[in-house]
């Protein structure tokens, strides 16, 4: 019997943990790009975080899934022989320890889910309030740039961030819908061919689309 209480109060603790892993596994792919450039940590091997994206869906759904079993486990009502005297759920701290789990988990999945798109909508904000005296400047180049790899709502500000943390660049501003990005930049201060390093050091290879 004690065996059958252990085992079930294991199993709520490691649907939990797996639900973790799952959202982690879910969000990699858009928040480990850009957490890795915010602490300068940067290469060619980012790509293989964003390589993770079209399977995001299915993470979202295996932790939504390990995250029902867990309030299924927690608030379902035990059977009598699960909760005998001094058994672990038979003690009232135990039961509100693990509901407070339970909540803490998943507020933190959703933070985590949410932070691509509270990203994107911080692009689209900061995109709509460009200046246009710099485009008018006559010693600024424009390029575009065709960036395919941007496939969530996170992805242009991790393109826009890991361009604009190069001297010379003035503007940055990257499409979800379009796939591209617009650099307003001193020639003789960056070259694109490090804009296109930048990028892909960042996950998300470029090219030239057009250049003026």
């Amino acid at each position: 019997m004690k065996f059958k209480k252990y085992n079930a109060q294991t199993k709520t603790k490691r649907g939990l943990s797996a639900a973790i892993l799952a959202a982690i596994a879910a969000s990699v792919c858009c928040v480990g790009p850009l957490v890795l450039l915010a602490l300068g940590v940067g290469g060619a091997w980012v790509g293989s975080l964003t390589a993770l994206e079209p399977f995001r869906p299915y993470f979202m759904a295996i932790t939504f899934l390990l995250l029902g079993y867990a309030f299924y486990r927690i608030y379902r009502k035990p059977k009598a022989e699960e909760c005998e005297p001094g058994s672990y759920c038979a003690n009232p701290k135990s039961d509100k320890i693990n509901k407070i789990s339970l909540w803490t988990v998943t507020l933190l999945i959703l933070i985590l889910f949410s932070v691509p798109y509270v990203a994107g909508v911080s692009v689209t904000n900061r995109n709509s309030s460009t200046q246009s005296a710099i485009f008018s400047a006559k010693d600024i180049a424009r390029v575009t740039l065709d960036v395919p790899g941007m496939n969530c709502p996170a992805c242009p500000f991790t393109v826009q961030k890991s361009l604009k943390n190069l001297k010379g660049v003035l503007q940055a501003e990257a499409s979800l819908e379009q796939k591209k990005a617009v650099v307003l930049f001193d020639p003789t201060k960056v070259s694109i061919e490090e804009m296109i390093r930048a990028t892909t050091n960042a996950g998300y290879p470029s090219t030239v689309l057009e250049e003026k």
